[in-house]
């Protein structure tokens, strides 16, 4: 049976909740695979390009407008980055030590603790 997607859920900080339950049903090693490939994606990959578009307009008058919107999700970007590979960290050593199938409350726990965390990382 597949995930369903609500509405209301449609936003970046969104990616933190799904590698969560991706990280939550793997390995060890697949949860720590899924958390560094979700930082490399969504922290250097889409921040790297929103950067260099940011650079492209460097020169123009509307700058300061198009700096402030794009750093702000830059920053956006860097924080559900480190929130995604701080759940596959958490949820490699608990898939390590303990079976690899986590309940709804668990999953809720490391989705609110790696959004505290990368937060206080970025």
């Amino acid at each position: 049976m597949g995930r369903r997607y609500r509405g209301k859920n449609n936003s970046i900080i969104s990616i933190v909740g799904d590698v969560v339950h991706i990280a939550s049903r793997l390995s060890w090693w697949g949860a720590l695979l899924t958390g560094l490939i979700a930082y490399i994606l969504v922290s250097m990959v889409l921040g790297g390009y929103l950067e260099s578009q940011l650079a492209a307009y460097e020169g123009s008058r509307f700058y300061p407008v198009i700096e402030a919107r794009y750093e702000r999700f830059i920053r956006v970007c860097d924080w559900v980055g480190i929130a995604c590979m701080i759940a596959g960290v958490i949820f490699a050593i608990r898939n390590y030590c303990f079976d690899p199938r986590a309940g709804i409350a668990e999953k809720k726990l490391v989705t609110i603790l790696s959004k505290i965390f990368g937060r206080g990382l970025d």
